[in-house]
């Protein structure tokens, strides 16, 4: 075994967290844990896991629940394709492999939302296969101990570091080589101030003994996030909501949202939302107006400004799209986080502006 993959799993046993996937080798909980992990951090990813496996304890009752359902209990982690894709593959499972993960990499990379880093981990962690798997982790383990300076964003030295952590994969303990170099990453070599005191490999590493480890791995700037203004508009009448399912082609698809306008700007005043034809109805007599200031919100790509301004109706107009929601339901209805924190925010008085007709 080489001296480097031997001193990772050696502390491995010795430093590892307790963590509830690496108790099993079901591959239906390794892979849900490894979806959960990739746009969430431990401490928050631990309690939707858990629940998540509640609700769903196998891919059978996941693949025969529906989207809504599934949505439902995916609130909050966001980057909600991840979702999708879950159960889109549950249900190819269920009805190709009567259930049964298959067992090898080539298999499962052909599953939907499975890229090489999941079918990876999940080869190496339910069926022992001798796959790497190279997350952010493994990348700044590797840059660091390797010396790389080049741009960690780019393809190719992504693979050039994947090539250096297959030299070193043991044949026959990926298992315990990818849970180390990843824990190594995650509790040690730590994006800024690593622990290199606590580094089983600090001998081996260029950045320690050349003082870079915070200037490796380099990542170049990303692109400027596109800046988006959404202006929503929640009717509610006899205590029921009006929410319109988002279609595909954009952020939160198969999510429910209120009626939307999206415009050059942020609306700021309850005039701005008077032009909608659902305003603009003498029959749809309003009772109540709240507005909410816009509230900024973070996606990978996008900056999105989003206000919520609340209209209560004297009665319940009729509308040839969306579904209404009663006032107990609102919280189970999936939603995007943004729109069931403005909700509190609403419910706890947090206004812009208080009108009364």
């Amino acid at each position: 075994m080489d001296q480097i993959s031997g001193s990772i799993i050696q502390w491995y046993h010795v430093a590892k967290r307790d963590l509830p996937w690496r108790q099993t080798t079901d591959p239906y909980h390794i892979w849900l844990s490894e979806v959960i992990l990739q746009q969430t951090r431990i401490a928050q990813g631990l309690a939707y896991y858990n629940k998540f496996l509640e609700i769903f304890p196998n891919v059978e009752i996941l693949a025969n629940a529906s989207e809504d359902q599934v949505l439902e209990h995916w609130q909050g982690l966001g980057y909600y394709s991840r979702a999708r894709n879950l159960h889109a593959s549950a249900k190819y499972i269920s009805s190709h492999f009567n259930g049964k993960f298959p067992e090898n990499y080539e298999g499962l990379i052909q599953l939907k939302g499975i890229g090489d880093y999941t079918a990876s981990a999940i080869a190496s962690f339910a069926f022992h296969e001798d796959k790497v798997v190279v997350d952010g982790n493994v990348i700044r383990v590797v840059s660091r101990l390797l010396g790389i300076d080049s741009d960690v964003r780019q393809a190719k030295t992504v693979i050039q570091l994947k090539s250096f952590v297959e030299s070193i994969l043991p044949k026959g303990e990926s298992y315990f080589f990818n849970q180390g170099i990843m824990e190594l990453g995650a509790l040690i070599c730590i994006p800024r101030n690593p622990k290199c005191g606590e580094c089983p490999i600090q001998t081996h590493c260029v950045a320690s003994k050349k003082n870079l480890t915070e200037v490796i791995p380099f990542k170049s700037k990303l692109k400027t996030k596109k800046v988006r203004f959404l202006n929503y508009l929640l009717i509610e009448a006899k205590n029921e909501f009006l929410f319109i399912k988002r279609g595909a082609g954009d952020i939160w698809e198969g999510l429910y949202e209120p009626l939307l306008i999206e415009a050059e700007t942020a609306f700021d005043s309850f005039d701005s939302f008077i032009g909608h034809e659902i305003l603009s109805d003498p029959n749809n007599a309003i009772e109540n107006v709240r507005l909410l200031p816009a509230k900024k919100h973070i996606l990978t790509h996008q900056e999105l400004w989003v206000t919520l301004c609340l209209v209560r109706l004297k009665i319940k107009p009729p509308v040839l799209a969306g579904v209404w929601v009663k006032t107990e339901k609102l919280n189970a209805t999936p939603k995007p986080i943004i729109i069931s924190k403005l909700l509190s925010a609403l419910e706890a008085g947090q206004l812009h502006l208080d009108f009364k007709s």
